[in-house]
């Protein structure tokens, strides 16, 4: 077996064998590879004359050594001591508390001095549990407060009654309002703006439609002259009647517009105040709307119809003051003792003013008079209607129908029936219109409902009232 030295290198045809280190050589090498790895590296610089390779195609005559930008020097790290690393310790919960607290950074207002940084959140507040934070103190404002709610109030449901009403209300008359936007366009001529309402083609009545208002005028014409004969408690009953059906009339189309109004306590005061007004005079209507407005009232807050009182009690009041308080001066007019001649010179001048506008505008009629509220008006019959009741008004003061004794008397009571018949006519109009209705009744044939018939002569006859007594005819 050969020997070999350690300290001859092998040669070359003899292969290096297994050497066996010492502790000592082995930890002086494991230290010379730790300075090795510790040592910074160097770059070699390439040897001289070796140009770099050309990243980007350069222009000839250019060499591209000139384009290797200087690399800039690494700026060096500022002074101080140098960050913390790793978890930080926080202190276990079985240790007592270290009492510190929290900094608040101060702002300095405009003036210079310091703001207090509660001023804004109103004061500190401490939270004892995780169940104490709210969505409130997330917000700018604070929400509603129900501790400051009265008895039912607090469970009230979220809900605007007034939308939810206005939108029913919108959704049953969806049907009718494209209806007659329908008609309308169909109507409109072309070249046309879309606000400016077509003329009115003047059609004459048919000859059964003229002839069913003749027959029922004749007849309530002859009811109200046997009334007027028999003496003033037989007119004021006919009154009474007129009265309570056109307000019924009025309720029934308030109730199919949606509204729910005391129709009980409104008809009782319309039955009532004639013959109050007949028996007491003017101190009935204070009495007789009192007792309407109390009791309408107590009708929602004893809920005998579960409705909102805030609509409903207006509607019930307006519907007893239009018919009832406006046509309770009739038993005003009855009182004096020329009270059926007064009721009878206004009625023949009202119904002169509306016989000569239906039959004048109907054939010749092409302007209209108020297209938003009642597109059949024209002015035309308008003109036609108060000079019929100005000539009738005449014709009365020059026959001597008392209290009606002179022309000019006659001329007054023409005058002011011609002013306030066409406003009745309209606003009568205005409210149909606004509830959806052509109508407000069919109990009088070829005339519509009873309200829409004496609609004029309500707001005549405190008029006339006014007038009587500005003329001494009492």
């Amino acid at each position: 077996m050969p020997e070999f030295d350690d300290n001859e290198p092998p040669s070359a045809d003899q292969p290096e064998g297994v050497r066996i280190l010492g502790s000592d050589e082995a930890e002086a090498a494991a230290e010379g590879q730790q300075r090795a790895a510790d040592m910074p590296r160097r770059r070699t610089e390439p040897p001289p004359g070796t140009q770099p390779a050309a990243r980007f195609p350069l222009p000839p005559g250019r060499d591209a050594a000139e384009r290797i930008p200087t690399p800039r020097p690494t700026p060096a790290p500022a002074p101080g001591p140098a960050p913390e690393s790793g978890p930080i310790r926080l202190p276990h919960w079985t240790e007592p508390p270290t009492g510190e607290v929290p900094q608040i950074a101060q702002e300095v207002d405009t003036s210079g001095e310091l703001e207090d940084p509660w001023a804004s959140a109103g004061g500190p507040r401490f939270r004892g549990d995780a169940l104490d934070w709210s969505d409130s103190d997330f917000d700018d404002e604070p929400l509603h407060d129900d501790t400051t709610a009265l008895g039912s109030l607090v469970d009230l449901p979220e809900v605007d009654e007034d939308e939810v009403f206005a939108a029913e209300v919108d959704a049953r008359r969806a049907p009718e309002r494209r209806a007659r936007t329908r008609s309308r366009a169909a109507a409109r001529p072309r070249g046309r703006g879309a606000d400016t309402p077509p003329p009115i083609t003047p059609a004459p009545p048919s000859r059964d439609d003229l002839q069913t208002r003749v027959i029922t005028g004749v007849a309530l014409a002859v009811v109200a002259l046997v009334c007027f004969a028999i003496g003033r408690p037989a007119t004021a009953v006919l009154a009474t009647v007129i009265i309570t059906a056109a307000g019924f009339e009025l309720y029934e189309g308030f109730r199919r517009a949606g509204f729910q109004p005391a129709t009980l306590i409104g008809l009782l005061g319309c039955v009532s105040i004639v013959g109050i007004a007949y028996n007491h005079g003017e101190r009935a209507f204070g009495l007789v709307t009192a007792l309407v407005m109390v009791f309408t009232l107590l009708w929602y807050l004893f809920k005998v119809v579960n409705a909102r009182p805030m609509v409903n009690a207006a509607v019930t009041v307006l519907g007893f003051v239009y018919v009832g308080v406006l046509g309770g001066f009739v038993g005003l007019l009855l009182v004096f003792n020329d009270g059926i001649g007064m009721l009878l010179g206004l009625v023949i001048c009202a119904m002169g003013y509306d016989i000569a506008g239906y039959l004048v505008g109907s054939r010749v009629g092409k302007r209209r008079l108020s297209p938003e509220w009642s597109p059949n008006k024209t002015v035309e019959g308008l003109a036609a209607g108060m000079v019929a009741a100005v000539i009738l008004g005449v014709v009365i003061g020059g026959v001597g129908l008392t209290p009606w004794n002179s022309i000019g008397d006659g001329f007054l009571l023409g005058l002011v029936v011609a002013i306030f018949a066409p406003l009745g006519d309209l606003c009568e109009s205005m409210l149909k219109r606004d509830l959806g209705l052509k109508d407000f009744g069919t109990m009088l044939p070829g005339h519509g409902g009873v309200l829409d018939r004496f609609d004029a002569i309500l707001f005549c006859l405190p008029a006339v009232f006014y007038l009587v007594l500005a003329l001494g005819l009492s």
